[in-house]
């Protein structure tokens, strides 16, 4: 626990330097208050870890400010000070809300008892509160890391089913743009004849980047990331020793790999937000990517056994028109003798 701040209400200047002398020792950071007016106002304004209060003073009394402290929604232990023999006035302050009671005259063994009873305490008070907060968050990381295995499980049976390329990159796109929070996203994929970069697909672009759709694009970072095979993320000035545009503000660039070799790139950046990224979107993204280059693949595979059956069915139809043609052909040949034959029997007829 850090340097302890109390607060000593008490109109009796000669009690505040009394209690001032037995803790300076301590290194406990003191304030006073001369009635229930200023303490009150001191309890809001500061919210000490403890305080030291006298029931009789002019104006507003003990009780009186006991129940302005708990209306205030203060959480910390109260110490009344009543005078010995009236110990009497510490049980109705203990029914308002004080936790502890120390008689006067002031003895120092007896105040340094109680002040450190106290604080042990809020010590612990505040030690289970920060466990409870750890033990939140904690949950809170687990039901956040559940729903992203959730959604990149419900997304790569997604991706890996597509037929359509299209279909397939909207998908991504927006997937990534909503596991990061990030502006924008783009699919970079290298032209397996002249393995030039080609910005595939993209949303929320800069004007810059929208010109370039379906186009070679120059990109220092992505190339990096495709020979390395390997993350990146970066902003601000790292961003700089590259030719990125000065609109962008942080990315993630991930390269999207089967059988060693990376085939594109998949990217999400900041150009309104200025919020940074993490490692833990690029893992996210890398996982993505993974669901992708098996998406891709299935997608042209399936793409180029659709132009073979195409082919195949044409080829066929060209086939049976070939053969009708011969059958037609072939038929026609056949009438031909056939109609001459029964012309001249009509003729043979007639002439008996």
């Amino acid at each position: 626990m850090e340097r302890a701040s109390v607060l000593i209400v008490d109109d009796d200047p000669e009690v505040f330097e009394l209690i001032e002398q037995i803790l300076s020792a301590q290194k406990f950071d003191l304030s006073h208050a001369i009635d229930g007016a200023e303490g009150l106002e001191m309890v809001s304004r500061r919210n000490p870890d403890l305080i030291l209060l006298d029931l009789v003073m002019p104006g507003l009394t003990g009780n009186d400010m006991l129940v302005g402290i708990k209306q205030n929604q203060y959480q910390g232990p109260i110490i009344v000070t009543p005078k010995r023999g009236d110990e009497i006035r510490a049980i109705e302050a203990f029914r308002l809300g004080a936790t502890d009671f120390l008689t006067k005259p002031i003895r120092p063994p007896e105040l340094m008892a109680v002040v450190e009873r106290a604080l042990e305490e809020v010590r612990l008070r505040q030690e289970k509160a920060l466990l409870l907060d750890k033990v939140q968050s904690a949950n809170s990381e687990l039901e956040a890391k559940f729903r992203e295995l959730t959604s990149l499980t419900h997304i790569g049976h997604l991706l890996t089913g597509m037929r359509s390329i299209d279909e397939l990159f909207d998908t991504v796109l927006f997937s990534m743009m909503d596991m990061t929070g990030a502006d924008h996203a783009t699919i970079m994929l290298k032209d397996p004849n002249s393995n030039k970069i080609i910005l595939a697909a993209g949303k929320n672009l800069t004007l810059v980047m929208q010109e370039k759709l379906g186009e070679e694009i120059r990109d220092e970072v992505a190339e990096l990331v495709m020979t390395s095979k390997e993350p990146l993320v970066a902003a601000g000035d790292a961003l700089q020793r590259f030719k990125i545009s000065r609109e962008i503000r942080a990315v993630v660039y991930v390269p999207i790999v089967t059988h060693n070799q990376a085939m594109g790139v998949l990217t999400v950046g900041n150009h309104k937000k200025r919020t940074e990224f993490a490692n833990h979107h690029a893992q996210l993204i890398a996982a993505m990517a993974n669901y992708v280059a098996v998406g891709i693949t299935n997608a042209r595979l399936f793409s180029a056994l659709d132009t073979r059956a195409r082919n195949f069915e044409h080829a066929l139809l060209a086939k049976d028109e070939e053969r009708s043609a011969q059958f037609q052909n072939v038929q026609t040949e056949v009438q031909l003798p056939l109609i001459e034959i029964e012309r001249q029997l009509r003729q043979i007829s007639q002439a008996n």
